[in-house]
């Protein structure tokens, strides 16, 4: 009886992980061309990372795979390079659970310039709750995977749109500190 056939499991539902989140982006609705090449180039880099998740050979010692972890780091990069396509940066965190014991990443918390701007932190406020009942919705998480994920990233999809408006009005005459 080998021990590392469980793993081998984790390895698969990473796997599938991946090939969620990129069905979520190549999903995501854009009228901007460059915006739809970004989110596709996202997705082409998680399709990669799951090739290369069920490539690892049964028996293989409990350890992340380099190419895969790879082609999550690029992912995560361009989702970085590329603000506009409302992507988290730790989406690779998602992909990664089955196969790491870290906590899931929330959004760091927005910074509107004038704290009177009720609306903003209310939504922010929504947004957080959110995401924190997801993360902690463990069997959700882990027996309707994709119906998880889905929710997850409309959340955090939510929250980049929002730090975007953030920053647009912080960034008015008005607003200037």
């Amino acid at each position: 009886m080998s021990t590392t056939a469980p793993f081998v499991g984790q390895y698969a539902q990473a796997a599938q992980r991946a090939r969620v989140v990129a069905e979520i982006a190549r999903d995501r609705f854009t009228t901007d061309p460059s915006i739809r090449a970004t989110l596709y180039a996202i997705a082409e880099r998680l399709d990669a990372a799951a090739r290369e998740f069920v490539a690892v050979p049964p028996g293989a010692y409990e350890e992340l795979p380099t190419e895969a972890c790879e082609e999550l780091f690029m992912a995560e990069q361009i989702a970085v390079d590329h603000p506009a396509a409302r992507f988290p940066a730790e989406l690779g965190e998602y992909v990664l659970v089955p196969l790491v014991d870290r906590e899931l990443p929330f959004p760091r918390r927005l910074d509107p310039a004038r704290p009177e701007f009720a609306k903003f932190a209310q939504r922010e406020t929504e947004q957080a709750h959110a995401l924190h009942l997801l993360h902690a919705d463990g069997p959700h998480q882990w027996e309707r995977t994709d119906d998880w994920l889905r929710q997850v990233f409309k959340v955090w999809e939510k929250h980049l749109r929002l730090a975007a408006e953030i920053a647009v009005d912080n960034g008015r005459p008005c607003n200037q500190r």
